[in-house]
Formats: structure tokens, sequence, C-alpha cells
């Protein structure tokens, strides 16, 4: 059964705001942010998945994600392993570079020291050079392991066209052996049975190298299950003879791009990730030009299954340090 208490812990969560917070007030997110967060991505032309409301709440234990908001601008916080304390640039649409300033005005008050700038995209990369001197004369560094998968809905609806021809033939290969399938939505009428199937999966890989980042996920998806109304999920599964096989579920980026943040699938059902992204695609996703699949995070079975899907753009993604001086 889902555990509702995930979500109630996360939402008594705090972080380590200090008092010589002055400028820029930073809290631990919450699901009463949403809304706003998402009002200000969507005003954008970003694509990022780091920008998904939905992935930013669930993944906010992982990287004790903070948020503020100043005038049109989301600034977010969030401290990694690489870096620790590091930042998004400023999302919103209006003036950057007084955006620019209040954030390393903030860093300088509360921290000290360089300020890092993580998961700037290459769709940012323009208004991140416009925004300050600072930004202007700063090293972009790339990181490959983060860079996204982005594709035409068009293209993983239809398969169509030489190079996915492979991917294709495995849909086909499942539509044969298996057309009485059902597919519906997740809802609260079948997301306890999504639940468990999870944990099956979950379970079925408890020897795999991946076990801590699977559990992570794991987590995830728990506190994804147990918010679903309030994030503003969307997703769908797959049965065969009655028992759910597949799921899959995300949500917006902005108006045009849909990030899909959660996949699990019966591997021995050949072609089952296919259909269900076909099926997301047809029946809930109509109105998203384009799909974002997330990062392979250098795991090189994911980044191997990801390229065989062939991105209309693999967008990297860079940090950077900005000098105190």
């Amino acid at each position: 059964m889902v555990d509702i208490s995930v979500l109630e812990q996360v939402e008594s969560f705090r972080g380590s705001a200090t008092p010589a917070e002055r400028t820029l007030q930073f809290k631990p997110i919450a699901l009463s942010d949403l809304p706003k967060i998402k009002s200000i991505v969507e005003k954008t032309a970003y694509q990022s998945c780091q920008l998904s409301a939905g992935g930013l709440y669930c993944l906010s234990r992982k990287y004790g994600t903070e948020v503020c908001f100043s005038g049109d601008f989301l600034f977010v916080k969030q401290r990694r392993k690489r870096f620790g304390i590091c930042y998004f640039m400023p999302i919103g649409v209006g003036n950057q570079t007084e955006a620019a300033s209040q954030l390393l005005q903030h860093h300088a008050e509360a921290h000290g020291g360089d300020l890092t700038l993580w998961g700037v995209a290459d769709d940012m990369v323009s208004d991140f050079r416009g925004a300050s001197s600072a930004f202007a004369n700063a090293e972009l560094a790339p990181d490959r392991n983060w860079a996204e998968y982005i594709h035409e809905s068009k293209n993983l609806l239809t398969l169509s066209g030489k190079r996915l021809q492979p991917k294709r033939n495995a849909a086909n290969q499942f539509l044969r052996a298996h057309s009485r399938y059902e597919y519906e939505p997740i809802s609260t009428s079948n997301m306890e049975e999504v639940w468990s199937f999870q944990q099956q999966q979950l379970e079925a890989e408890k020897s795999s190298p991946l076990q801590e980042l699977l559990e992570e996920e794991n987590r995830s998806i728990e506190l994804a299950l147990a918010a679903w109304e309030p994030i503003g999920l969307t997703g769908g599964a797959i049965r065969i003879d009655g028992k759910i096989k597949a799921f899959t579920f995300g949500c917006p980026i902005n108006a045009s791009t849909f990030d899909i943040m959660f996949e699990s699938a019966d591997h021995s059902y050949n072609g089952i990730f296919q259909v269900i992204e076909q099926e997301l695609i047809r029946r809930e996703l109509a109105s998203f030009t384009h799909v974002n699949r997330e990062e392979d995070l250098g795991i090189p079975g994911l980044r191997f299954a990801k390229q065989n899907l062939r991105p209309d753009i693999l967008m990297m993604k860079y940090s950077a340090k900005i000098s105190a001086k």
C-alpha cells in the first residue's frame, strides 16, 4: 500500500536556512509551491526536466531542494554530492540582470565563497550569458551524464523511419502477441496495483549493482503516487490478462514539452516499453509536441537504450563556478 506518511514527512521537512539570508528567503519546497513554479516555468521556452514541478518535488529529499520566489522569477537551491550547495540559474521572464544580482548577493551573504550554478541547459545558455557580466565570463563545464533526451512526440508515437525500425518491430511483435492488452490511465482506482507492481519490479532487481539508485527511484515513485493530484501527474498502465505489467507517468514542463519522470515494465514482454509510451502519447499527451525522457546518469545500459530510441535533441547541461571576486 502506498505510504501516505511519506508525504507528511516531506511536507514537514525543514532545510537549513540561515539568519544571514536577507535578500532571497529560501525554504524547503512544498506542494503549495507547485502552482507558482508551473506558472513561472510555463512562460519560458525551457525544456529541461529539472524544471518539471513534479521532478523538483519528488526528488526534494534527495537534493534538499529549497525554493524562493522574487518578482517573476523562481530560484532553486540544492545540495549535491559533487558540488555541495548549488543553484539553478534564475528561471523566469523579466529582468534577468536583477535576478542574477539577487542570487549573487544572497550567496555572498548566506554562504560566501564561489557560487556554483548547476543544470544550465543548452536552451538556457543565451539567457545565462546575458544575465550578468559574472555569468557572461563564467566557464561552462559540460556533463554528458546529465544530458537530456528530447523527442518529437510524433516520432515516438509512430516510430517511423529506418532509424527506428528495430523499435517499431519490437512494438509490432508485442501487439501481435498480446492484442488483447488493456491500457488505462493511472488514477486512485488502480494506484495501489501500480505500487504493488513497482514493488515486484524492485524485488526482481534486488541483486542489481544499481540497487541504491533503484531504491531512490522507488522512494520518489512512492511520493509521487501519494501526492498524485496535487502535483498534477499524468500516466498510464498496461494490463495483460488482468494484471498490470507496465506503467509510466510524468508532468508538463511547459505547454509544449512533457517530462516522462518514471517508467517501469516487465522485461519479459518484448516491445512493452515502446507500446506504453505510444499509448501515453496517443491518449494523454495530444497537446504536447515534445517529450523529455530525461537523463541516462552515465549508466551504460540506460545510455544504450536511450540512444537507441534516437532522440531528436540531446540537450547538454553545464555547471559553472562564479568567482566571488
